[in-house]
């Protein structure tokens, strides 16, 4: 599938982790679920080209260049959301930054970086992000991200919100409803951003997570993706 689309920039958060894993979590357009996984290699690489995304270019160079064995098992992980409650785990925990799974097949990790878009840092933006990868080829992203205004210490105004996606499993299709913003009141006084995505997997049913995000004059504060 292809990106939602994003205004401005923001710091990001990413976490990586197995297929399906975010399969149950993560967010995206809003469409029918497709047709069941491939089962071979040359199968899935060729979903990937009938897409006719180029976001799906980097995907497809990096899946070939697996070995065999690696490709068959890559597979294996795509088609079954098993790692979705350890993904959960670190994706809700405001401590946890990485998490090795499948003898290190699907590694879950966590970073987090700001920006400002003038000199100034008046106006500013951050998002957090939530990605999945196998043997180190990404397979689903989402991001979620606020633009806003400052004013010394003080956030003063919410200028956007936005939400993208990526989307490389078959299986799996997403949705996510409109974005909401607003500043929490003092003491917090933070610029938040909110969606819910609900993801719909072929055989196993459909699961819906709340992704929040929210930041001050000092930049990303926290974020999460909670089961609802």
């Amino acid at each position: 599938m292809g990106n939602t689309t994003r205004r401005g920039f923001v710091g990001a958060m990413a976490a990586t982790v197995g297929a399906l894993t975010l399969a149950a979590a993560l967010p995206a357009q809003a469409s029918a679920v497709e047709a069941p996984l491939p089962s071979t290699p040359q199968a899935y690489v060729a979903w990937l080209e009938a897409k006719q995304d180029p976001a799906a270019v980097e995907t497809i160079a990096q899946f070939k260049a697996l070995p065999q064995e690696k490709q068959e098992k890559f597979l294996g992980y795509l088609n079954k959301p098993d790692h979705f409650k350890a993904f959960m785990d670190v994706a809700q925990s405001p401590t946890a930054k990485q998490r090795v799974l499948a003898g290190g097949d699907i590694v879950i990790n966590k970073e987090e970086s700001n920006s400002s878009n003038s000199p100034s840092a008046v106006d500013m933006g951050a998002s957090h992000s939530v990605s999945d990868s196998i043997f180190g080829v990404t397979i689903t992203t989402v991001k979620l991200g606020v633009n806003y205004r400052v004013s010394g210490s003080r956030v003063t105004a919410v200028l956007s919100g936005w939400a993208s996606h990526t989307n490389w499993v078959p299986a799996l299709s997403f949705e996510h409803e409109p974005i909401k913003n607003w500043i929490s009141a003092d003491p917090g006084n933070n610029a938040h951003s909110e969606t819910v995505w609900t993801g719909k997997f072929a055989a196993y049913g459909t699961w819906s997570c709340r992704h929040r995000m929210w930041a001050d004059q000092d930049g990303l504060k926290g974020g999460y993706l909670k089961r609802v």
